[in-house]
Order: C-alpha cells, then structure tokens, then sequence
C-alpha cells in the first residue's frame, strides 16, 4: 500500500513557533502552522508560543509548550497546586468569564461545522443568533457533589487523588478546588485511618489487595455526606463480612470516622472484584449509618410552579446517577420548563411528555407539574428503581417509568398513546440512536428538548433530524440552543435545545 504523502513539512520533535486561535473540544487550544491545525494542552487563545511537536499526522498535530513568549490576556493562574500534573481539570489556566465564551464557542462551531447551519443557501437561523450566551456559575469551584479517588499504596502511605493528564499515574491530592473543603478534610482523614487500621490498599498491576476507590457523595442542601469504599472482593452479607478481617478492619474505621466527622452520613462497601476501569460493581454493603443521602433541587424563580419552589427530594445511594453540580442543574432544569412552556402553549397541565433516556426521572419529576401523564424510559433497572423511589418521595402520581432501551421502546409508546406532545431527549455522550432519529422523523412530536454533554454528537444529530431524507415525513428545526456550565474548569459544556418540527414536502 502506498504511503500517504504528507502535504506540509512538520515532523515529530520539531521546534515551531505557535500562536493559539482558538479551543478545540477536548480542551485542547488549536492553532496552525504552515496552514496545519496544531493542538496543545495547556494553552489559551492568544497565547504566542514555542511548541514541540510530539504527535505528527498528515492532518495535524500535537504539541506541548516550550517556551511562553507572550501569554494571552485571557489567561488565569489556576488555584490549584496539582494543576500542572493532574487530568481532572483543563482549564483552570482561564479566567472564568472567558471560559463562559470559549463554551458557547465549541457549540456554535459544532453546529456550523457538523450541522452545517450556515451553510451557503440555508434557510435555517443563522448560528451566531442561535446560540446564547452560556449560564455560568455563581462559585465556579467547590461545586462537585460527586467525587471518585482511585488509591495506591507507596512506601508505606495510602495515596488517593486523580490521575496525571497522560498517565495512569495516580496524583495524591490533599486539596482540590472544585470540590467543597469538607470532602478534603475527610479525604486527608480516610487515608491515615485506612493505613492506622491496616487496610489493605489494591494494586491494579497485581489485582490484589482491597481497597480500589474511595467515593463521595456530598449533599448541597445538607452537607451530608455517604463515604463509598469500592473494594477488590466477591460480594457478602453482613454476616459472612463479619467474619472477614480484612473487610471487617473497614467497620471500625467507619465507626471513628462517623465520630470525627457529624456530616458522614453513612459508609458502605460497594464491591467490585473485575478487572479493567469500571468504579463500581452491582452489590453495596451498609457498614454504618445510612446508605444513601437526600438531595433536593429547588428553584427560587416565581414563574415556576409551586411544587418546584418548595424543592423536589432525591435519594442518592452510591450508583444513582445524578447532576455533579446541583446549583447549576437547577439552572438546566429551568431552561428545560421555560422550552416545555413555550413548546406546550395552551396544553400545559394536559399534555403527555415523554422522558427518553430518563435516568433517576430528574427531568421527568421537573416537568410533572406541566403534564397530565409523563412517562420515562430507562434502560438501567437499577435507575429505574431509584427513579420509581424519587417519585413515591415526592408524592407525585402522573409519573409512570418503563424500563427499556429508547430505540426499542419508544416507537411502541408512539403507537399505543397516539401522538405525545413534548419529547425530552437526554441521549448518553454520544448521542440518540440511528433508529431513534428515523422514528422521530415518520411519527415524532412537535417540539423536542433536547439535552446534551456533548456539542459534536447535538450538531450531528440536529442535522439527521433536519436535513431532508426521502421518506422521512418530518423533520426538525432548532429554534433555540442555550449552553449551560455544570463542569467549570473543564471544557465540557451542557447544552438545551428547543427543536420545532416541520412537514417535508413530497
């Protein structure tokens, strides 16, 4: 096979002088040299640079800073003491009100380089007034609800904290600024107590030892906090777990740890005793206390309805999926009800909204006040489970959870309930399915909310449901995208997006 010929003369090692335009999803800046896009971590729009290319191909690179001859005026300096080596956060080298622009940036040139929304001849609204302006938040640190410190052992200490960017290298943190200071404290605490109770710690090379991760849940409304030890052992019940030591060790390190800190709610096991990447496993044991901790989200807005403002409660155990920012989901659900407003018009208090991809029903239990009937698709039974428990919490009776994968569900809901009024879609990373999208387009609502965490995967899918297809009956219009920041510091962006839907002409 003939090798593809290089249409610029960069090779790996070079020198070259970099200056960034502008950043690429992933979190990388992006800049060219001799007309090739050149990616480097670390760098910020503006910034006039020294970069040594260490990753060539025919259609770009990658680079690593060298020298910093002029630093852009956007720049920031990160708070963090590990920021330099740790993989957890991106962009802390930003100031924040210029990461806010950055954000809405990587959706517009999502949507006018994969949607093709401004494309020559378009009839569509061009992305620039498509777009607002991304919602930031109030405390752009110490806002994670949800942490997950893998540990190692080293020369007699526990080590526990994030992964070095590039590396399986494990950070060992003793503060990190988007997490809230309570989870420091009890990180520093955990640690000294699992070596004073000789714990032992997993090595992922050997696949022996116990503990594996050290997890957190925070509560925002109550400081409360459910302390997860994921350990290297086949599930047991208490009794059995009683009975082995170097399990056992871990209930009297929960009992001190309970003492010292009046915020720890509960501490459990959760097992995991497989190879590979995953955190957790299917079974959880209560060591001490309880086992999950109750968050609530409420809005403080006056246009919203009643059952909003006093607060929805969700109960959170170590698997429940949810938002790792709560101020900010709040945020996202109010742009969520203010589209179901606009989308249902005269029908609110009547209409029948599908949830798809519903996970714990967060969506779903936020737009029960607008409906009649709200169901909610779910895959995951466990979510299904935690979703049917927040309903039964908040005493709401017009919720109703089938468990089940959307692109097989959905189009049988569509049959058997005539012709729903709002469609939420809330698709995993990367995006609805194929066989989704074609049913939207032979039998869909008029209106979707669509949510999304990844603008590549939204662009993409707004241009299937879009773009004209022969025998496709309908297609679909963005009539608004709004960006929201749940994860600061980092370059992912949350995005709402209001479609219409249209009548193609046979």
């Amino acid at each position: 096979m003939a090798k593809i010929k290089s249409t610029h003369g960069l090779n790996k090692g070079d020198l070259v002088r970099y200056t960034a335009a502008s950043m690429a999803n992933g979190g990388d800046a992006v800049g060219r040299v001799e007309g090739v896009p050149v990616f480097v971590e670390r760098a910020a729009p503006g910034d006039e640079l020294e970069v040594r290319l260490y990753d060539v191909r025919k259609d770009f690179a990658h680079g690593a800073i060298e020298t910093m001859i002029k630093p852009s005026p956007h720049r920031a300096k990160p708070p963090c003491f590990h920021y330099e080596r740790c993989g957890g956060c991106q962009w802390q080298h930003i100031d924040y009100a210029d990461q806010l622009v950055f954000k809405r940036n990587l959706v517009v040139e999502s949507l006018q380089h994969i949607a093709g929304l401004d494309e020559p001849g378009s009839d569509r609204t061009k992305v620039q007034d498509l777009v607002a302006t991304t919602i930031g938040c109030a405390d752009p640190f110490h806002y994670r609800n949800k942490m997950q410190f893998p540990t190692s052992h080293k020369m007699g200490q526990v080590l526990a904290g994030y992964y070095e960017r590039g590396s399986h290298d494990l950070v060992n943190i003793d503060s990190c600024p988007i997490q809230p200071e309570l989870i420091d404290e009890l990180l520093q605490a955990v640690r000294v107590l699992l070596k004073e109770y000789k714990v032992p710690i997993y090595s992922e090379e050997r696949h022996n030892g116990l503990v594996r991760h050290i997890n957190m849940r925070i509560s925002h409304e109550t400081k409360r906090v459910l302390v997860t030890f994921v350990v290297n052992h086949d599930p047991v019940k208490y009794k059995k777990f009683a009975q082995i030591p170097e399990l056992y060790r871990i209930s009297g390190l929960a009992a001190e740890l309970m003492d010292n800190f009046g915020e720890v709610a509960g501490v459990v096991i959760n097992f995991n005793p497989a190879r590979g990447n995953r955190i957790l496993g299917n079974d959880t044991l209560t060591v001490l206390g309880a086992d999950h901790i109750i968050e609530t989200l409420r809005t403080s807005r006056e246009d919203m309805p009643a059952k909003l403002r006093e607060g929805l409660a969700f109960r959170l155990s170590s698997n429940s999926f949810f938002q790792v920012n709560t101020p900010q989901a709040v945020r996202l659900l109010e742009e969520v009800a203010r589209d179901a407003r606009e989308a249902l018009g005269e029908k609110q208090g009547q209409a029948l909204i599908v949830d798809a991809y519903a996970g714990v029903g967060t969506i779903a239990l936020w737009l029960s006040p607008f409906a009649r009937h709200v169901i909610a698709i779910e895959e995951v039974q466990a979510a299904v489970q935690d979703g049917q428990m927040n309903v039964q919490l908040n005493e709401i009776e017009n919720i109703e959870f089938v468990q089940g994968k959307v692109e097989d569900t959905l189009e049988k809901i569509l049959e058997e309930s005539g012709e729903m009024d709002l469609l939420v879609l809330d698709p995993p990373r990367k995006g609805a399915a194929p066989s989704v999208i074609e049913c939207l387009r032979s039998s869909g609502p008029h209106h979707i909310i669509y949510v999304s965490c990844n603008p590549a995967s939204l662009a993409r899918d707004i241009k299937l449901l879009g773009h004209p297809i022969e025998g496709a009956k309908y297609g679909y219009k963005a009539i608004r995208i709004q960006p929201i920041d749940l994860f600061p510091q980092t370059y992912h962006v949350e995005s709402v997006a209001l479609l219409e839907r249209y009548t193609i002409q046979q």
